[in-house]
């Protein structure tokens, strides 16, 4: 098929400008000519169906008569798109039906194509509903009301997360969030975050949720990837990386082979511990969190294809491990004599998990995420659109946009696309080609 667009122009040279001709030609297109050209496209379409020679699909009779012609207007990413559709009605069963809307899969009352469902999720994770009705429209021309976004997110089934996976290190954490006040009149709720990252560094998002425990996600995750009662469950994750909270370790320990403390939690709490529970001096909480730091932090050599010198290089960390593990206790003992006891005794539980990281890599020479920084930078995206641009959140709406959260920034992006590509069909079977443009000038008659 070939197709060819007429355009009607007339310019003045008098102060004319090439901006001005690109934005008029963006408004005519953006407006008219996109819209336009999928109209008549599909109006293609429908005639070769209709020639080709269709029958009812509910009794595959091929007496059809036309029944009406509709108008259907969709939200597109060209812009609002108007088809025609014919309605045909069986003289066998009586019965109507639409075939534009059954190769289109369109549902009865669908206002909005698939395509722009993919982009006004992808423009809510980054701001608000109101604040991403305002760029939909300065962006596309057209008004799509804020309310209209938050419904298609609260019914949209594209946020869900698989558990089923076996990754280098799991990593569980919590952040709270504004909801709508409960029946007591609380506010406050929690949000569980659990992701997992292989051994090539990608990120793969478990799942995020609002209503349930620790321990119940701890086995739902465990039932999840444990296929028979018969085999000894084997943890799926070689590390677990977690703040230390109780629920949550006995919750999830078994996930994983071995339990890492995330250093950056040890530095933030303590700080706070000092500070408010201990009446340290805010000069001398940031003291003492800075030689915590640095007795907990370790800079390890990357493995190269030098045996010997990795060996070296593990007697060099294997000798420094027990000198700052000595000098860890040392540090406890003196938190404990400054009258720190809330410090000294975090720091004294945690001890056994904040060099986990350094014992695996002795071991396997594989270096787990310490400081977690990249969950860290997961969660204070999470905390950005969950709390700075969003309050007042029911916990099924926190809970998918945190999905949603997870799944665009994570490392799953091609995940994300293969996604949308299958929901919308994309499979190549629709090729364009640019022939060129033709121009016809109209001379002026004397």
């Amino acid at each position: 098929m070939i197709f060819s667009l007429n355009v009607g122009a007339q310019v003045s040279l008098e102060n004319f400008s090439f901006s001005q001709l690109i934005r008029m030609v963006k408004e005519l297109f953006d407006s008219k000519g996109l819209p336009g050209f999928v109209n008549v496209f599909m109006k293609v379409i429908e005639k070769d169906l209709i020639q080709s020679g269709i029958c009812c699909k509910h009794c595959n009779s091929d007496i059809l008569h036309v029944h009406k012609i509709t108008q259907r207007s969709l939200r597109t990413s060209l812009g609002i798109v108007t088809l025609d559709v014919t309605r045909f009605k069986c003289q066998s069963c009586t019965k109507t039906f639409a075939p534009l809307n059954l190769l289109l899969d369109l549902n009865p009352h669908e206002r909005k194509s698939r395509e722009f469902e993919k982009t006004s999720l992808e423009t809510v994770v980054e701001q608000s509903f109101r604040r991403s009705s305002e760029h939909l429209e300065r962006t596309l021309g057209f008004n799509t009301p804020h309310t209209t976004l938050h419904r298609w997110f609260m019914n949209g089934k594209n946020v869900v997360t698989s558990v089923v996976h076996r990754v280098q290190t799991l990593i569980a954490d919590g952040t709270g969030y504004k909801m709508k006040p409960d029946e007591n009149g609380s506010n406050r709720g929690e949000v569980k975050v659990v992701i997992g990252l292989t051994k090539d560094g990608a990120l793969v998002p478990f799942g995020a949720w609002t209503e349930a425990e620790w321990k119940h996600i701890g086995k739902f995750i465990k039932k999840s990837n444990h296929h028979s009662e018969k085999v000894k469950f084997r943890p799926i994750a070689e590390v677990l990386v977690t703040d230390g909270e109780e629920g949550l370790v006995n919750a999830m320990k078994k996930l994983g082979k071995t339990h890492q403390r995330c250093l950056f939690h040890m530095t933030y709490e303590i700080d706070a511990l000092l500070r408010y529970k201990d009446g340290a001096s805010e000069h001398q909480a940031h003291e003492i969190t800075k030689a915590l730091s640095n007795l907990i932090y370790f800079d390890l050599p990357e493995l190269g294809d030098d045996k010997l010198k990795n060996l070296e290089d593990k007697l060099i960390i294997e000798i420094k491990l027990k000198k700052v593990q000595k000098e860890l206790e040392e540090f406890i003992s003196s938190l404990r004599t400054m009258g720190y006891l809330k410090a000294s005794g975090f720091v004294k539980n945690a001890k056994n998990q904040l060099y986990t990281y350094i014992t695996d890599w002795i071991a396997t020479g594989i270096e787990n995420p310490r400081v977690t920084s990249l969950v860290e930078r997961i969660m204070r995206e999470i905390k950005r659109r969950i709390k700075k641009i969003g309050f007042g959140w029911s916990e099924r709406g926190a809970e998918k946009m945190t999905r949603l959260v997870l799944l665009r920034l994570a490392q799953t992006k091609n995940q994300w696309e293969e996604f949308w590509d299958g929901k919308t069909g994309i499979d190549c079977k629709v090729q364009l080609t640019y022939l060129g443009t033709t121009v016809s000038i109209k001379q002026k008659t004397t």
